[in-house]
């Protein structure tokens, strides 16, 4: 390299370090904006990834946010914060017009998970309210209403030194419930005396599964489906096949399900390992849930009937269907409700709940009973008096009165063994000779008018006949016998 080369490169050292120095905190101001810039772009970004909406919705939430703003701080007068989030949660909800999904407050968050866990603190008493009484029906074994000496038919006038006349069922339940360790006090009245009972609150546990014996069939009725009741299920099983009866009959009236899990489990107790239950679908995608365990080897001896009715709904018809799908039961009764979709639910910080529908569900064959429930293999039909819609009680219905309600209490004063002349919605003479005959016997003013008193008599009269005589399961044990 010659002398001439090496002052040309000295030269260009030094320019390429002028032009560096003279640059530099130009360069270093445009690092920062531009790191600030990605900085703000990523953390948008993430935050529009964890919101789940896409552009199209953001925008249109943007603009709920933006009323919700406007109205907080420029409404004339001052309303609520949370009234507010809470009146936007409710129009979403009722926009969905599905009865299946809500958004629930911390008070019914807590009973909705009682519900479903079977579990609640309390005395353990079921109660009813008759003739604005309310009313023991029973005290579960060896709860502490039992062993506290409460009676079936106790009637409660106090909780807690305080009066329950006029208040709603749901509002003297709620009374009596409580933390557990605490007391209650009720004020009991049995015949003409009145005792006071200091009851000490605890965990209760509320059975899915009744146990009844027929001669050498076994009835298990389920309730509903919560936690646990596969197990329950599967110890009444158990306890039948020890008594050797080998035929069951599961009685799924009225049960509008609950935890599709349980149903799942219910159904695995008959069929094998690694078979489907059902199928949850949501847009294209299909999920196919499977039995996990090997089938219950005391079941596979028995003679499996179902029997259900227009009560019998979700988790009741998952596995129904199931069952019926596979060939491991016959099926009884009357169609079922027909509910072929699933609800999950998301808590929140604060302790409400929002219950939204997500899917809709298929049996093992691929039937999609929504809107068309489940035929029965073999009707039994049930009794008209039972399948009747609730005629109001604030209003009174007399001679002259036309109203499909009437033929209601025609059918149900028929059912009754009160003499009705023909079933029109015409309130005639003889269903007033029949209503003061009524009123005559179940000790209530004779007035011949189908008032409040004469209304909740006549449904509590149904309930009692029902619980009394019931047809259907006994068509049914003739049928199996």
């Amino acid at each position: 390299m010659t002398q001439r080369d090496n002052e040309y490169e000295q030269k260009q050292r030094k320019k390429i370090i002028h032009i560096k120095r003279s640059h530099l905190f130009i360069l270093l101001g445009l690092s920062i904006i531009l790191t600030a810039i990605l900085a703000v772009t990523l953390t948008l970004g993430i935050q529009h990834w964890r919101s789940g909406l896409d552009k199209e919705q953001r925008y249109s939430f943007s603009k709920v946010e933006k009323v919700y703003q406007t109205l907080n701080n420029d409404y004339y007068k001052k309303e609520q914060s949370d009234k507010l989030a809470q009146a936007a949660i409710d129009g979403m909800i009722k926009e969905l017009k599905d009865p299946y999904s809500e958004y629930m407050s911390k008070d019914d968050t807590q009973s909705f998970n009682e519900d479903v866990s079977g579990d609640f603190v309390g005395i353990g008493a079921e109660m009813q309210k008759k003739n604005n009484q309310i009313q023991v029906t029973s005290p579960m074994k060896d709860s502490p209403a039992e062993k506290a000496g409460i009676k079936p038919k106790d009637t409660v006038t106090k909780v807690n030194g305080k009066s329950v006349k006029g208040k709603p069922l749901e509002s003297v339940v709620k009374e009596v419930r409580g933390k557990k360790g605490t007391y209650v006090t009720l004020t009991i009245k049995r015949g003409e005396h009145e005792q006071e009972l200091k009851i000490k609150r605890d965990k209760i546990h509320v059975k899915s599964v009744e146990y009844q014996k027929h001669d050498h069939i076994a009835v298990l009725k389920i309730n509903k489906f919560q936690n646990n009741t596969s197990t329950e299920l599967k110890s009444a099983i158990l306890k039948a096949h020890n008594e050797g009866i080998r035929r069951i009959v599961i009685d799924l009236r009225n049960n509008p399900g609950g935890l599709l899990d349980e149903a799942v489990k219910m159904a695995n107790l008959f069929i094998d390992k690694n078979h489907t239950v059902v199928k949850l679908k949501k847009g294209q995608h299909t999920e196919e849930v499977k039995t996990h365990n090997d089938a219950l080897a005391q079941a596979k001896d028995m003679k499996v009937s179902i029997l259900v009715n227009e009560g019998s709904a979700s988790a009741s018809e998952v596995f129904t269907g199931a069952m019926k799908d596979y060939n491991k039961a016959k099926v009884f009764g009357s169609k079922t409700f027909g509910k072929g979709i699933v609800q999950t639910t998301q808590e929140f910080k604060d302790g409400s709940l929002l219950k939204f529908t997500n899917m809709k569900w298929l049996t093992p064959n691929d039937h999609y009973i929504h809107g068309k429930g489940i035929e029965p293999d073999t009707k039994i039909s049930t009794p008209r008096y039972q399948t009747l819609s609730v005629i109001p009680s604030d209003k009174t219905f007399k001679v002259t009165n036309k109203s499909k309600h009437v033929k209601t209490m025609k059918i149900g004063l028929t059912a009754l063994g009160y003499k009705v002349n023909n079933e029109s919605t015409t309130y005639d003479q003889s269903l007033e000779s029949s209503v003061k005959k009524f009123q005559q016997n179940e000790n209530l003013k004779v007035t011949g008018e189908f008032d409040k008193e004469t209304n909740d008599k006549f449904t509590q009269s149904l309930v009692d006949k029902a619980n009394k005589q019931d047809t259907v399961l006994n068509d049914l044990l003739k049928k199996l016998k």
